[in-house]
């Protein structure tokens, strides 16, 4: 009999999205990275000790790619890059079906650095969202 705490997870059931286009070529190790950029309320503590919840109202917030610099999808997201447009992108965890990230007001923050040697290096791709969501 299987043990119902046992589950299985596999990076090729992770789906990111880049303006209709499928990303591929990641990098191992964390190669997808999701944050709101800041808390979702700050907390305020008076002199006598009442506590204030403000909410912030900033639903901003960043995903960030980390692909191999022979990743087909390099020159996609340098093109991207250079339209200046502002894109949908969404990450789908199918492992789940309980996580979805991303927004549909997204730009490229900047190119990533590069560097060369005798193994594959990885290229982090800085992506803002302005309606950042996760569910």
């Amino acid at each position: 009999m299987a043990n119902p705490k046992t589950t299985t997870y596999d990076f090729k059931k992770v789906s990111v999205v880049v303006d209709g286009v499928i990303i591929t070529g990641f990098m191992d190790g964390e190669s997808i990275q999701t944050e709101k950029n800041e808390d979702d309320v700050n907390v305020h503590v008076g002199a006598d000790g009442g506590v204030t919840f403000s909410e912030t109202n900033d639903d901003t917030g960043t995903i960030t790619l980390t692909i191999k610099q022979t990743s087909p999808s390099d020159p996609y997201l340098r093109q991207l890059r250079a339209s200046k447009r502002i894109f949908p992108v969404q990450i789908i965890d199918s492992n789940s079906n309980t996580f979805r990230a991303g927004g549909s007001e997204c730009r490229i923050v900047k190119s990533p650095s590069r560097s060369y040697g005798n193994e594959v290096s990885g290229l982090e791709w800085q992506i803002a969202v302005a309606d950042f969501k996760e569910v």
